[in-house]
């Protein structure tokens, strides 16, 4: 199977080739990491943590895996301030192993910086939390589906070629 490499020498200058990998690779990389379907990411019984709704498939880093349906995130850890906007982001390994993530919350929809996810990774989905009731949004604490602080909480599910990267890439 071709590669960066190969194509890399293709080039006479081997400037232009080491150019052009550097400008491709986390294309490429990121490539290897894809959402085949939804995985419905909904609240959990348990209110506070999100889960599967859907049995999804994908690749990460180049193997396929899978998430069963009803399969936990990881607890929501941080805090969102009343007002604000922020995100958790929902990804797996190539060994199934599943990690959240908080973004930076910003005081628009705009501001908020998504957290780098390492390209061996495939983003299931995120969550948008947006507390706007009676006070801040405290991972872990709060329940998501909770109308008085969090009426408007919005699951993304991520279907094709994941789009967060890790840092310097």
């Amino acid at each position: 199977m071709e590669n960066l490499a190969h194509w890399k020498a293709v080039f006479a200058d081997n400037r232009d080739g080491e150019a052009f990998r550097k400008v491709l690779e986390g294309v490429y990389n990121r490539l290897q990491s894809v959402s085949f379907n939804s995985p419905a990411l909904a609240t959990s019984a348990t209110a506070s943590i999100a889960e599967t709704g859907a049995t999804w498939y994908g690749i990460a880093k180049g193997t396929l895996i899978t998430v069963a349906s009803g399969q936990d995130m990881d607890a929501l850890v941080g805090t969102v301030t009343n007002a604000y906007y922020n995100v958790y982001v929902f990804s797996v390994d190539k060994a199934s192993a599943l990690t959240t993530r908080m973004g930076v919350e910003g005081a628009s929809l705009a501001a908020i910086k998504f957290p780098a996810v390492p390209d061996d990774e495939c983003v299931l989905g995120f969550l948008i939390i947006h507390p706007t009731g009676t006070g801040n949004f405290v991972g872990g604490t709060t329940d998501i589906d909770d109308g008085t602080v969090v009426p408007n909480a919005v699951y993304v599910n991520s279907v094709g070629a994941c789009a967060l990267v890790a840092p310097g890439v």
